[in-house]
């Protein structure tokens, strides 16, 4: 190696120790915080602006702890409004840069939020294990016993003809000896012969069971508590509505004013999807899906122009039978019923499956178990005077009273 290139790799070595030894830069060892919690924090209020290794809303945070100080990046994220106020010259030159954008504040991050935050920033391709929930409780649906009735169906038809032909074996050997009769038999008719009772006592228990086997199941055609199937996209409720705390009702809106609970339209996902491509579970995998849907570019952030839109084809899961009339709005802004009841904890479901039984038994004691909510709700304010009027103040008045177990309400 000669003179020349010693002093440029002399100088290049010099150049990156005076930058990594910079005072107020921060560095992977300066900052004492715990990743998993501050990648948990990131997903929930940074990643509808920013990303790690490239600029979407924000600026890529990847380096940002290489760019300013911990002081001053707390400081900023704590609200940057405040900081900008006090004069700070980065501060109000990162305002002009963006156009007056001002980022929100986040005061209710604490100083040890904010510091697990920059550390993932740094250690960013370090793996964080997500829990999810693996008990299904009322959605392991009950194990289909349509084999064991069949079963219990060939055993009992083979018990009828038995006796039959015991019958009939008796009838054509009348007056013969009984030695005869059994040496012309069968093993099967021998043994009835021998033993009648048993035979008969045997063929009247399987018979009660089949006819009680027959019946549950006959009684659980179209009840389908525990239905899961597969959808085109995994979508996680227990991220959005578990973790991220969003309410039904934004995306399925028509439960509120509707007889139908809508399933939310391309466009809903893309509120939040146009900022945020990237999902702490499924990564882009599933997030591109809705993109190929609507033809969203996620590098440009632009929709595609003339592009041909293809439906997202959502798998039905809850439904009732077409003679019974249900209204959403009915139960949910009048009876203001939350969700949860009905669907279970969807905020707990990986996927979502078909919590209840949704029978007709099991709406009739909804509404003889429900009281109707007289108090803050001026749905039916002239109604609710008069049933004070009626049962007094502080009666319990449920669903059954005003009428709930009418046949025509849901049937007419």
């Amino acid at each position: 190696m000669n003179k020349r290139s010693t002093l440029r790799l002399f100088s290049r070595s010099l150049l990156v120790l005076m930058i990594l030894a910079a005072p107020g830069r921060a560095l992977a060892q300066d900052i004492e915080g715990d990743a998993a919690n501050g990648k948990s924090i990131f997903n929930s209020q940074c990643a509808a602006c920013h990303k790690l290794d490239k600029k979407v809303v924000g600026p890529a945070l990847g380096d940002v702890t290489q760019r300013r100080s911990t002081e001053w990046l707390v400081s900023w994220i704590k609200d940057n409004a405040a900081l900008r106020a006090s004069g700070d010259a980065d501060a109000n030159a990162i305002f002009e840069e963006f156009n007056g954008s001002a980022m929100p504040a986040f005061p209710q991050l604490s100083e040890q939020d904010i510091k697990d935050v920059l550390v993932y920033t740094i250690e960013g391709s370090t793996p964080v294990e997500v829990e999810t929930t693996t008990e299904t409780g009322a959605a392991e649906a009950e194990a289909d016993n349509t084999v064991y009735l069949y079963i219990l169906g060939v055993l009992l038809l083979f018990m009828v003809v038995l006796l039959a032909r015991v019958k009939n074996t008796l009838k054509l050997v009348k007056g013969q000896p009984t030695t005869t009769m059994l040496e012309d038999a069968n093993v099967f008719t021998r043994t009835a012969l021998k033993n009648p009772r048993v035979v008969t006592v045997l063929t009247i228990f399987i018979a009660v069971v089949f006819f009680q086997q027959l019946y549950v199941n006959l009684m659980a055609v179209n009840v389908d508590a525990g239905y899961q199937p597969s959808q085109p996209i995994k979508f996680s409720h227990e991220l959005h509505a578990g973790q991220n705390q969003i309410d039904c009702n934004y995306c399925h809106s028509g439960a509120r004013k509707s007889k139908h609970s809508n399933i939310p339209s391309a466009n809903v996902c893309m509120n939040c999807h146009m900022y945020v491509s990237e999902g702490p579970k499924y990564g882009t995998e599933e997030i591109s899906k809705i993109y190929d849907a609507v033809g969203w570019d996620a590098e440009k952030g632009a929709y595609i122009e003339d592009y041909e839109q293809k439906p997202i084809k959502w798998v039905r899961i809850h439904k009732l039978p077409d003679l019974a009339y249900f209204n959403h709005s009915q139960h949910v802004t009048a009876g203001q019923i939350k969700c949860q009841t009905c669907h279970g904890p969807v905020e707990e479901m990986e996927e979502v499956y078909q919590y209840s039984d949704l029978t007709m038994g099991w709406c009739i004691n909804c509404h003889r178990e429900t009281k109707v909510q007289v108090e803050s709700n001026d749905y039916y304010e002239e109604m609710h005077a008069k049933l004070k009027e009626k049962y007094g103040a502080d009666a319990k008045v449920t669903v059954e009273m005003i009428g709930g177990l009418e046949c025509g309400k849901c049937h007419y």
